[in-house]
């Protein structure tokens, strides 16, 4: 999103995700999804290829679960680098950024399920939600988990039977069969994820003082930011940092700045917020600017966001 050319390539792959997303089914394919618009309550895909695959960083404004299954990737999410084995699961939160680095040369197996934030936000009498995992994930800051080898034979079985009843499109009241496999994967990885909090992978690559500055920028977004700041802070030359910054989350420090203060700002306004309220909370010091800035990112002024 560094420039128009990114931008219009970063609209033009939201608008096919926009076109291909609407009917909550698994969807067996050899094309990576990437990111875009999530228009049903969730999706399931199951892909395999063997395709050399350059992902930029992004971000998508609903969740995701990937099941790895075979092949050699390395995930990268908010600064850390995982490199991934078979059986794990990467929790991606929204709005967090992330981009895989895969070898091509051997197949890359995996499931992937998209989740939206109204979905996973329903709670039950006790107030419970399914988004339990991902709060975990944020709050470990370890976005991979790897549960103990007797807990997948529930959870993969969950997995294959929405395949197969996927392909009884016909079958009477299929979608509602659906619905409940779906369910109780979700339900079932929650469970799992309470009864081993030790299942998040904690060996991730990172740099300590790159984990430091994102922690510091998510935490103050209201406040002034700046570069020469963020490097007296870290003890570190203003240049290394900004190196390193860019090497670990795929944007400078300003761009990083801004788009999480964007993304802050949708979710104030999505709450009920004035625009104009909203762009000073997030840390914008002046309306217009905060207004070209978000239509850029977003796709829509603010004022004209619901």
């Amino acid at each position: 999103m560094a420039d128009n050319k990114d931008r219009g390539n970063h609209r033009n792959r939201q608008e096919k995700e926009r076109a291909d997303c609407k009917d909550g089914r698994i969807v067996e394919s050899e094309q990576y999804e990437k990111t875009g618009y999530l228009t049903e309550p969730y999706r399931i895909f199951h892909l395999r290829d063997c395709m050399e695959q350059q992902i930029d960083f992004h971000y998508h404004d609903f969740y995701k679960i990937i099941y790895f299954v075979d092949g050699r990737v390395d995930y990268k999410v908010e600064g850390k680098t995982y490199h991934l084995k078979p059986y794990d699961f990467v929790l991606v939160g929204a709005n967090v950024i992330h981009k895989p680095e895969i070898d091509g040369s051997i197949p890359y197996e995996r499931y992937i399920i998209y989740l939206s934030e109204e979905f996973l936000a329903k709670s039950n009498e006790k107030g419970e939600t399914l988004k339990y995992c991902f709060e975990e994930a944020e709050k470990q800051q370890n976005r991979v988990v790897h549960f103990s080898p007797e807990s997948y034979e529930e959870l993969i079985g969950c997995l294959m039977r929405m395949e197969q009843i996927e392909r009884q499109s016909e079958a009477y009241m299929n979608d509602m069969l659906l619905k409940s496999a779906f369910m109780e994967f979700m339900v079932l990885f929650n469970r799992t994820v309470i009864g081993q909090p030790k299942a998040y992978i904690t060996t991730a690559a990172y740099h300590e003082k790159i984990i430091d500055v994102i922690a510091y920028i998510q935490g103050h977004l209201s406040e002034e930011i700046s570069v020469d700041m963020l490097a007296k802070q870290c003890y570190l030359s203003k240049y290394y940092l900004m190196r390193q910054f860019k090497e670990a989350t795929g944007y400078s420090i300003h761009q990083y700045i801004n788009e999480k203060r964007i993304q802050a700002a949708r979710r104030m306004i999505l709450s009920g917020m004035p625009a104009s309220k909203a762009c000073y909370e997030c840390g914008f010091r002046d309306y217009s600017t905060f207004a070209r800035r978000f239509k850029t990112i977003v796709g829509r002024a603010p004022s004209k966001f619901k």
